[in-house]
């Protein structure tokens, strides 16, 4: 018998949930959440920015993105600044001396928590599973 929409949908969840526990694991021994390294990756690709802009770019509200930014200014992993503009209310939010060496050492952490996720799959069910998900997901093919 084929497994239903929610079953379906219900191992999706299930599979996204053990890869998000898995990265915390991994993350959590240097004392960083996944939303915490979600933002110290983006400040690693975008430099410093507005506050505001990482709250688009990772789909988070501006007091979700305050909360997140606060926690890694106390761990002396950010750090806050005005903006230029005459605007005072822009705060400029970029990594430190430490958040740029730790996050490499993330990033190595990251990557093989994700090899870990799929080392069982054979590279057929891998492509397999590729494909499906680019379909639901509505993103095309890679190649």
């Amino acid at each position: 018998m084929p497994t239903s929409d929610a079953e379906l949908a219900d191992l999706l969840r299930a599979a996204a949930n053990s890869a998000h526990q898995s990265l915390s694991r991994a993350l959590l021994a240097h004392g960083v959440t996944a939303a915490e390294w979600s933002l110290l990756r983006e400040l690693r690709a975008a430099g410093a920015v507005p506050q505001t802009r990482l709250a688009e770019r990772l789909g988070m509200t501006r007091g979700a993105i305050s909360k997140l930014v606060d926690r890694l200014v106390a761990k002396r992993l950010l750090v806050r600044g005005r903006g230029g503009g005459g605007d005072r209310r822009v705060q400029i939010i970029g990594l430190t001396g430490t958040g740029v060496l730790l996050v490499p050492e993330l990033e190595r952490l990251a990557v093989a928590a994700e090899a870990a996720l799929f080392a069982g799959l054979s590279p057929r069910e891998r492509s397999t599973f590729d494909g499906a998900l680019r379909r639901v997901a509505g993103r095309p093919p890679e190649g």
